[in-house]
């Protein structure tokens, strides 16, 4: 894991408090409150008792996403694979957790899984501060992904989508370039280019 992936797993951590979202068996999606119990170089690690839906879905997908809001407005989004781990790791976030005893004492810890978020890739986004700002972050050996738009070689450097941006986020040029790291991504030059040069980046 790089620095910059461990900087944004701690503060997943140190958050704490976020929301896991997963997909049911009839495709509906489903999310809960859950807390991001330890995080090491690995990767994130949550816990699960064996009877709720969350654990089912986990299990079956193989997937979940996270998102968080952290102290100073910005938020954080993540989505990674997941896998259980050993039941050594659910000790071992009671240890770093000492609260969660209250809830499951002594060995009614067990009916508990860890799951080891192992890889993926996330984001985060500042929208308190002039210009907004957002980067993104992976670990695992997957791939950044940088979604929103993308101005092609079809550009007729006519300044519509200058005009329309919110954020004053694109250069002039040969083609127009949007700066990504500062782009709301709503989507307002997509609407108004009259020469269609604006590309949807995808996911």
């Amino acid at each position: 894991m790089d620095a910059k992936a461990k900087k944004y797993v701690d503060l997943f951590r140190s958050v704490k408090i976020a929301s896991a979202a997963t997909v049911d068996e009839d495709g509906h999606p489903r999310t809960r409150i859950i807390n991001v119990l330890w995080a090491d170089d690995s990767g994130m690690y949550l816990v699960a008792s064996k009877g709720k839906p969350f654990y089912k879905q986990m299990v079956e997908t193989g997937e979940v996403a996270i998102s968080a809001m952290c102290p100073e407005c910005q938020s954080l989004k993540f989505l990674g694979k997941c896998r259980i781990v050993g039941k050594e790791w659910v000790d071992k976030i009671f240890d770093e957790n000492p609260g969660i005893r209250e809830v499951y004492p002594g060995k009614t810890r067990y009916i508990l899984d860890a799951f080891h978020v192992y890889e993926g890739q996330g984001e985060w986004f500042d929208l308190l501060h002039y210009p907004i700002s957002r980067e993104t972050f992976s670990y695992g050996g997957v791939a950044e992904e940088h979604p929103g738009f993308l101005i092609t070689d079809e550009c007729i450097e006519c300044g519509s989508c200058i005009e329309t941006c919110p954020q004053q986020c694109i250069e002039e040029g040969s083609p127009y370039r949007i700066e990504w790291e500062h782009c709301l991504q709503c989507g307002a030059c997509f609407e108004t280019c009259p020469a269609d040069a604006v590309q949807r980046l995808h996911p």
